[in-house]
């Protein structure tokens, strides 16, 4: 099931809508939130807890970007400089690269280890191989998922390390929603989204 949230986020790096980032994003944090409630019977209540707060993550922050993408529509979809597959193939060589020249940590399991290094270095390509912003913050939240999986992967389990990523990204979201509305408002004269209804996601 862990490969799954690699394989979420090698899809984001593919995708042009960010609605269907969106999903995928969410789509990896609700597995990441099932592998550790999977877990959490073995562990301490506090892990329970970061469980439970990798799902609300699962649902909350999707909720929040798509209203911020309902609320900045492009009036085209943004090109982007390489083709998805051209994007895809130097993520996963730079993905798989990274797993080859990473040592072993010595935190989890060897497999766990190279599925978050992986899913790191996925989320950093992201960052730099999109242009829209909300690309750029989807990206960092995949990296931060990474760091996640290999939180719930220690023996015993890092629940505060889990809590402060999804705070962390819970903050990245609301910072990016309020640039796009001033924004807006510096670019029409105002916060009225009817005046968006033209544009696309």
């Amino acid at each position: 099931m862990s490969v799954l949230v690699l394989v979420f986020a090698l899809g984001v790096i593919v995708v042009r809508r960010r609605s269907l980032a969106i999903v995928l994003v969410a789509a990896q944090s609700l597995t990441l939130g099932l592998i550790a409630l999977d877990l959490a019977a073995d562990r301490s209540s506090e892990f329970l807890v970061a469980s439970l707060v990798l799902l609300a993550k699962a649902v909350a922050l999707p909720v929040l970007l798509l209203l911020v993408v309902r609320h900045t529509r492009e009036p085209r979809l943004v090109a982007a400089a390489a083709g998805p597959l051209v994007r895809l193939a130097g993520a996963a060589a730079v993905a798989l690269l990274a797993v080859l020249l990473v040592p072993p940590l010595g935190l989890g399991g060897a497999q766990a280890e190279q599925l978050s290094v992986a899913v790191v270095v996925v989320g950093v390509s992201i960052v730099i191989a999109r242009r829209p912003a909300l690309f750029q913050l989807l990206g960092l939240i995949v990296a931060e998922n990474g760091l996640s999986l290999l939180a719930i992967s220690v023996p015993g389990g890092l629940p505060y390390v889990v809590e402060l990523g999804a705070l962390l990204d819970l903050g990245l979201v609301v910072a990016v929603a309020a640039a796009f509305t001033r924004r807006i408002h510096e670019e029409l004269g105002t916060g009225d989204t009817e005046r968006l209804r033209g544009l696309r996601d």
